[in-house]
This record gives C-alpha cells, sequence and structure tokens, in this order.
C-alpha cells in the first residue's frame, strides 16, 4: 500500500500554478525545473494570462486540464492562494505545495485558516517554503536557478527544513561536497504536512538511511515524541534545534510563525527518544552521512592509522574527548603487520599506527586489511596525508575494497586543497564518509557508537 504522502514524490503529473514566462520569476523557474532531464512525468503550466511558458501550452486555469493531475504546485500572490487551493481540490489534485510567502510568518492566520479549511482531503505542504527535492524521481520545486544553487545527487540522507533558505545553503554545499540525499522537504509553516507525517515517510522510504532535521519548534510536541521513538528503532535521526536562545525563540517566530518552545525540554525529548542532537551547523551533515554510509560498531574500541603523526595525535585527543577508548592491537595482528613487506621497521605499529611520511598505499592496504581482522578493534578512523609524494591515488580503491570486506565502520580525515578535495568526494560518492578535521572524523564515529547503543537498547 503507497503512503499518502507519495504524491508528492512520485507523481505522475505536476501542475504548475504561476508558471511564467518571465526567466525571474520563481514559476518560471520551477516551470522550467520539471522540463529539464530525469523528471519522468507530465507537466502543465496554469497561469490566468494563458500565455505559452517555454514552447509549452499554459491553461488558464487548473480546471481546464482534462488529464488527471497528481501535485500542484502553487507560486502566486498570497491573496489569490485559497482560490487556487479550492480549485485544486475540485480538480482530484492529491498534493499541493504553497510556496507563497506571506501568511502566518507576517501574522496573516486568517489565510492560513482559510487554506485548511477548504483543502478536503487533499494533503498540502507549506504555504511559506520551496517545496521537495526528490533525487530519484527529480520532483523539484527549488525556485532557486540550478546554476546559483546545485541539486545533489542520489543518496541516502533525508532532509527536512523548517526554513527554507537554511534547506537551500545545505543542499548547495552537500551538491558541492558530493554528499547525495534521497530527498529534501521544506515544511515552513505547517498548515497541514509537518515533520511528523514526513518522518512517517521516510521511515518507510527505502531509498533513506537517515535523516537530517532542522527544527524550530513542533507544532504537535506529543505526536512528534512518539515517530521519533519509532523511528530511532529503524533509522537514526539527527537534529539541529533552532531557537536556543530567547532571542532565536523570537526570531523562529517571526519567521515561519512557529512557537520554538524551551530548549531543554526539546533536548529530553531527543535524548528519551534516541534521537541525536547536534549544536552545530557543520555536525548535521558530518553525523548523518556517517549513519547513512556505514555499519554501526559493536563497541567504542576505535583504532586510528595515519601517514602524519601531528594528525595522529590530534585525533588520539578527539576519541578520547568523544568517551570513546584507543583500542588494543592483539599480539597476532602487530606481528602480522611487522611481517608486511610494504611495512618498514621505522612504522609504529601502536595505536595510533603511524605509517609515517614515505607511506604507500599498499602500506595503509596492510595496516587496514590486518586492524579491521582484529577482534578487539571495532572501528578505524584512517587520516590520510594526500600530498606527500609517495602517496599514490589508488589508496582510494584500498579503502574502498576494505569497506566492502568488513562489517566495522571506517572514517576518513583527509585535509588540503583542490586534490585532497578530489579524493575526499570519490570517497563520499563509495559510501565512505570523509573529514577535514580529526575532530569531525571523531565526532562522527562517536555518533555510530551512540546509535549503536540506541539500537542496542
Amino acid at each position: 500500500m503507497k503512503h499518502e504522502l507519495e504524491p508528492f514524490f512520485n507523481p505522475k503529473s505536476v501542475a504548475v500554478i504561476g508558471a511564467s514566462r518571465h526567466p525571474k520569476k520563481f514559476g518560471r523557474v520551477v516551470f522550467e525545473n520539471f522540463l529539464r532531464p530525469g523528471f519522468k512525468g507530465k507537466v502543465y503550466a496554469v497561469n490566468p494570462k494563458g500565455e505559452s511558458v517555454l514552447g509549452e501550452k499554459c491553461y488558464k486555469n487548473i480546471l481546464e486540464i482534462k488529464e488527471p493531475v497528481d501535485l500542484a504546485v502553487i507560486v502566486i500572490p498570497s491573496e489569490f492562494v485559497s482560490q487556487a487551493v479550492k480549485d485544486c481540490v475540485k480538480k482530484g489534485v492529491k498534493a499541493c505545495i504553497i510556496l507563497s510567502a506571506g501568511f502566518s510568518e507576517i501574522g496573516n492566520t486568517k489565510g492560513e485558516e482559510e487554506i485548511a479549511k477548504c483543502k478536503g482531503k487533499m494533503r498540502i505542504l507549506g504555504p511559506n517554503v520551496i517545496g521537495i527535492y526528490d533525487a530519484y524521481s527529480r520532483v523539484d520545486t527549488i525556485f532557486n536557478p540550478p546554476h546559483k544553487q546545485g541539486r545533489p545527487e542520489k543518496g541516502s540522507i533525508g532532509f527536512i527544513s523548517q526554513s527554507g533558505a537554511f534547506g537551500a545553503a545545505m543542499m548547495d554545499w552537500a551538491s558541492s561536497e558530493g554528499i547525495g540525499l534521497s530527498r529534501f522537504i521544506s515544511i515552513g509553516n505547517r498548515v497541514d504536512v509537518d515533520e511528523v507525517d514526513l518522518l512517517d515517510y521516510l521511515m518507510k522510504d527505502d531509498k533513506t538511511k537517515s535523516v537530517a532535521i532542522y527544527l524550530e519548534g513542533a507544532k504537535r510536541g506529543k505526536d512528534l515524541f512518539k515517530k521519533l521513538k519509532e523511528i530511532t528503532k529503524k533509522k537514526p535521526v539527527i537534529i539541529i534545534k533552532a531557537g536556543q536562545t530567547a532571542e532565536g525563540s523570537h526570531a523562529a517566530s517571526s519567521h515561519t510563525g512557529a512557537l520554538a518552545g524551551e530548549a531543554q525540554v526539546y533536548s529530553g525529548v531527543f535524548k528519551q527518544t534516541g534521537t541525536i542532537e547536534v549544536k552545530e551547523i557543520e555536525d548535521l551533515f558530518d553525523i548523518s552521512k556517517a549513519l547513512a554510509f556505514q555499519p554501526l560498531p559493536k563497541g567504542n574500541r576505535i583504532h586510528l592509522i595515519t601517514n602524519g603523526g601531528g594528525f595522529g595525535v590530534l585525533a588520539t585527543d578527539a576519541i578520547i574527548k568523544n568517551g570513546m577508548t584507543l583500542s588494543e592491537l592483539s599480539p597476532e595482528t602487530v606481528k602480522k603487520i611487522k611481517a608486511s613487506k610494504d611495512v618498514p621497521k621505522y612504522a609504529v605499529i601502536n595505536n595510533p599506527i603511524d605509517l609515517v611520511g614515505d607511506a604507500t598505499s599498499a602500506r595503509y592496504k596492510a595496516a587496514i586489511e590486518s586492524v579491521l581482522e582484529d577482534s578487539g578493534v571495532d572501528g578505524i578512523i584512517v587520516t590520510i596525508l594526500l600530498q606527500l609524494a609517495l602517496m599514490e591515488s589508488n589508496v582510494v580503491d584500498v579503502l574502498v575494497n576494505a569497506s566492502k570486506k568488513t562489517k566495522k565502520p571506517i572514517i576518513v580525515c583527509s585535509a588540503g586543497g583542490q586534490y585532497t578535495d578530489i579524493h575526499r568526494k570519490l570517497l563520499e560518492e563509495a559510501g565512505i564518509p570523509t573529514y577535514s578535521t580529526p575532530e569531525q572524523a571523531a565526532k562522527a564515529m562517536k555518533a555510530l557508537v551512540d546509535y549503536a547503543e540506541i539500537r542496542n537498547k
């Protein structure tokens, strides 16, 4: 049985109400999104002026379209939205996204009440949203042009954001970093569909392995508690809660009309439900991708492998600060690594393992494979300085192959410029999360350890 929100993500037909011939109008950008390669459904332009848009026939009203319409996207001034909603209901539209602003975020609660009253059984996302981006079906209602804001490739992270602007910026960043998404949803003022509904959808979505959320405040606190408790038994949820201060809460209320609530109360809810709360923006995707990509460790015994002593020291500190322990290799493992023809006598076989500055990919292979086979190791953090003269690009293959053969998590830390970034993206595309600092890598591993404990409970 299909989920009731499925028409938002996999519609067979879409009508853009407010499609425009003007290249800078939001309606033009959205309509053009659906004409790009990838979206397999039918798209209709709707505009009272009835002029063709990008060579496509334009209907003056959605009711003029003879064929069924699964999804309507409304991009018109707020004063005309309720009538457009009524027309959609009459047409039998299953789902509607209202991009238009000018509602409760500016005190216009009556406008939202009218929409809620006339929507019938049709599900509505918005108003005051940038809507949905689905990397698989290519539903794309984002009104920022693709040349200004990147669209991430297919991935395993489902992303819900109460703020459209924050969501757009994070999507752009994810795209540039090579981090794939399954679905992105901007929820705005939540006249109907909210984070609880979407958590239920993403919980049942096979393409989503972890869920990242930017939340200012919940309208259905008890329902959110129940749903978080349910989903975290199956998939990890990572939340950044905005409005941590009184001033931030006030800003949230004027942003999406949300009551942000007490930060401590929300933190308590997250802890009780097994939800991972992060405080910094960069942690939201750093942790989400680790939980989406990597298997869960059986414990918190972590081993470090590096070709830069300083990075090894920093990573050691980060592991301990994050409440994990340094694993100890068995004598058999130490003997095996030292016996390898690719590992010189001056390499330090301890924790961290320092393969030193002339390390090759073969040396990394010998160390990584041996450490992963050790029963006293639950996960590894590999730091690689790719700038060093003897380090080859095929170290990427070494890591990818090792990841395929093990059920233990592998986290990579590699700092540098353009050359390093190329290799980091290759690793990310292969499902190995990479970070530019040891602190980020340790936080990601800690999240895996914590969620493993949550699942075990």
